[in-house]
């Protein structure tokens, strides 16, 4: 029996035939706007292509929201003057190994790694999987780019990690609170005691009223991180506490 298509099964395929219509594709990873033939030969001149952004017109095209919101981020990032184009050091890539942020995770990588010009610090997106079993919260492999900031600080930290309390925390939470840092709604974890615990809650004010971030103290580093894919509502909100404690 013929079954009429949905409204949203017209709409993917309008944008489908547009994007196949179009001469040009985008590089996902550096905003290049290449020929089918260029893209198929895995060869072209770069210049400046990393820094440049998607156009919007190729942005619509996109099917969803989430992917809409991915690529607009990554835009600002490029385009936004007090961020510039940076690499990570192997030192820096041993650093964020050791982070308890980055290694809970099964596996993580990383791309756009951008200096912060009005703070000693980068900002990067982490792709992170989880592999899913039966016997997890996830049934299935997770994965997605998040978006982290770092900054560099004058302060011997100690060592603390920071995530939003399972429902089952809250209730003990009720009976005994026994975190060494509070912050409501947050879990805490210490690892190593801070020398500079007066400096260290100065800092942790600056996250008071904010929800789903994951927060490190790490020696001299503060790393902060989204719970989801990167999006700019998450970065423009880090971006203010991040300016408040520089």
């Amino acid at each position: 029996m013929f079954k009429p298509k949905t409204k949203e099964e017209k709409e993917y395929e309008r944008k489908l035939k547009e994007s196949l219509e179009d001469e040009f594709i985008i590089d996902p990873e550096t905003g290049a706007k290449l020929t089918l033939e260029q893209a198929e030969s895995g060869h072209w001149i770069e210049h400046n292509n990393e820094l440049l952004t998607v156009p919007e017109e190729q942005i619509e095209k996109l099917y969803t929201e989430e992917q809409k919101e991915v690529e607009r981020a990554i835009n600002y990032l490029k385009s936004e003057p007090n961020y510039v184009k940076e690499n990570f050091t192997e030192q820096d890539i041993d650093l964020l190994e050791n982070t308890k942020i980055l290694s809970k995770y099964d596996n993580w990588t990383y791309s756009d790694v951008f200096k912060i010009e009005y703070c000693d610090g980068y900002v990067f997106l982490p792709y992170v999987k989880i592999i899913g079993n039966q016997h997890s919260y996830f049934e299935d492999d997770y994965q997605e780019s998040q978006v982290m900031f770092w900054i560099k600080l004058d302060n011997d930290f100690g060592h603390y990690y920071l995530r939003e309390k399972s429902s089952a925390e809250k209730i003990l939470d009720l009976i005994k609170n026994d975190d060494d840092l509070k912050l409501k709604g947050y879990e805490s974890f210490t690892f190593k005691k801070s020398s500079d615990i007066l400096n260290l809650l100065r800092v942790l004010k600056s996250f008071e009223g904010q929800e789903k971030l994951e927060i490190e103290f790490y020696k001299n580093n503060v790393f902060i991180k989204n719970e989801k894919f990167i999006n700019y509502k998450d970065i423009n909100r880090i971006e203010k506490i991040i300016k408040n404690i520089c």
